[in-house]
């Protein structure tokens, strides 16, 4: 295999080229109609991996386990990194919530389930396939989510639950798939399973703290070290937390969490921007290991292909509300809000890693082969379940009113890069028809102090700013303001209701 790759790396080099270049080109697309980029990667391994000896070079599914939990850790560094703790200050409780006893609850309405439709599969099972599916997918959650403007507190809490609960899920899996080879559950599971939960997030909040103080202690000047360093601290935590039997994805992701919003993060908009693709790079190279892996005569089976979709209609509209609603109501959260987290829990890559702890633990030929139909139906209902929520996602927000309309973005970016963390944020806003600023002279417009206008940019032409500088709706401002007025200066530009 390595030397037939060798001798074509001309060829592969074009094929992964063009692969790349369709994803990226692919993503407003995909934005639009709401389905993950990445998906399509799915069908790419598939027709790649049946022609080749990939699946051989992988080791089976251990190898892809060990690929996609690196894919996986990368991608939830990046969210950590970019969560902003200020804006989730007041929904840490209920998103915690959602990710243990929420991916507990979808896990047993989904066995449930199960277990009433195919009354033969026992109840060890049953559990297994729910825990597979039990948890949300950070990597399609960001991304279909990215453009999206949404009322209350919705992103915030659908962000942060897909960030949390790919730990508890993991932690749950493992637990029901050795009662389903035949050990008893034991009452020390339960003290092992909140070690691990609570050791993973001390470990890697520690290890962020740690890695702020030494960062900001550093002293080299170029940005592009530092991307370098945040991906060891990944690794390291990660590694850190398994070895210690906890965790290692929550460490990872309280590590970037803990780091993302230390006041002496260096280029943090560096950093930032490089995880952003970097995760986007791992997301497609999980989706397409999990393609490689997928034997395409299972999915011609009908009894399969339905399972897997009645199995995703199940979780998107009885499973996640039956248990996501009522936990957010117990928090005081609207209807509205509550019944759209719901629906926006998106599936992606993640249950077909989950798949695969079973898939390790048969440890025979003769066993993987009982499991591979389980593994196909899971792989429809990824599928499906990408596509059923993912596409709808306006159409429902607009319908349950947390959608906001879209206002019109700038053309035009700031970049600046600073290794020491500045007071005040350069940013570029558009003046919206209507807004209290439109229409006025600058002398006029009442800003605060705080904010000052470095800019404005009106068609292909940049203008001075002076005291009978007249802002217009279209205009792109260029702006230096502290964290703290971004909201005051969205509600004078008309981003924000007054």
């Amino acid at each position: 295999m390595l030397h037939s790759a060798v001798n074509n790396l001309p060829l592969v080099l074009i094929i992964c080229g063009l692969m790349l270049a369709v994803a990226a080109l692919g993503t407003k697309m995909a934005m639009r109609i709401g389905i993950p980029t990445a998906l399509g990667f799915i069908g790419v391994g598939i027709l790649i991996g049946g022609q080749t000896e990939l699946r051989t070079l992988l080791q089976g599914y251990e190898g892809a386990y060990s690929i996609g939990n690196i894919a996986l850790a990368l991608i939830l560094f990046y969210g950590g990194l970019s969560t902003d703790v200020r804006k989730v200050r007041g929904i840490w409780l209920p998103s915690i919530t959602l990710a243990t006893v929420g991916v507990l609850g979808v896990a047993g309405v989904t066995a449930f389930i199960i277990r009433i439709l195919v009354p033969s599969v026992p109840w060890s099972v049953a559990l297994m396939m729910g825990a597979v599916l039990g948890s949300t997918d950070a990597a399609s959650v960001l991304q279909i989510l990215a453009r999206e403007r949404l009322s209350g507190r919705v992103r915030e809490i659908v962000e942060l639950e897909s960030g949390l609960n790919d730990p508890m899920a993991f932690i749950l899996v493992a637990t029901f798939t050795s009662v389903a080879m035949g050990a008893p559950f034991e009452v020390s599971t339960i003290p092992a399973i909140m070690w691990q939960m609570c050791a993973g997030a001390l470990i890697g909040g520690g290890i962020g703290w740690l890695s702020s103080l030494a960062i900001g202690a550093f002293e080299e000047d170029s940005p592009e070290i530092y991307p370098v360093i945040t991906i060891a601290l990944a690794l390291l935590a990660y590694g850190i937390a398994e070895s210690l039997h906890s965790s290692g994805l929550l460490a990872v992701f309280m590590t970037a969490l803990t780091l993302g919003n230390s006041a002496d993060l260096p280029f943090r908009s560096t950093i930032v921007r490089f995880h952003a693709s970097l995760a986007y790079l791992a997301q497609i190279v999980m989706f397409f290991v999990l393609g490689v892996l997928v034997i395409p005569e299972s999915l011609l089976d009908i009894r399969v292909m339905a399972s897997g979709t009645l199995i995703a209609l199940i979780l998107a509209f009885i499973a996640r509300p039956l248990v996501v609603t009522p936990i957010l109501l117990l928090f005081r959260f609207p209807v509205r809000e509550s019944l759209a987290v719901s629906w926006l829990g998106l599936r992606g890559a993640v249950p077909i890693i989950l798949m695969m702890i079973p898939m390790n633990a048969a440890h025979t030929s003769e066993g993987q082969h009982n499991l591979s139909r389980a593994f196909a139906v899971v792989f429809v209902c990824v599928v499906v379940g990408s596509i059923i929520p993912g596409s709808t996602v306006r159409w429902v927000t607009r319908l349950l009113r947390v959608r906001l309309p879209p206002i019109p973005r700038p053309s035009t970016t700031i970049d600046m890069v600073t290794k020491t963390p500045l007071d005040t944020r350069m940013m570029i806003m558009v003046v919206q028809p209507g807004s209290s600023i439109d229409g006025k002279y600058l002398s006029e417009a009442r800003l605060p102090g705080e904010i000052t206008i470095a800019l404005v940019i009106r068609g292909a032409r940049t203008h001075r700013v002076r005291g009978d500088t007249r802002l217009e709706a279209g205009d792109e401002v260029a702006l230096s303001l502290p964290e703290r007025m971004v909201p005051i200066a969205q509600v004078l530009f008309g981003e924000l209701g007054e």
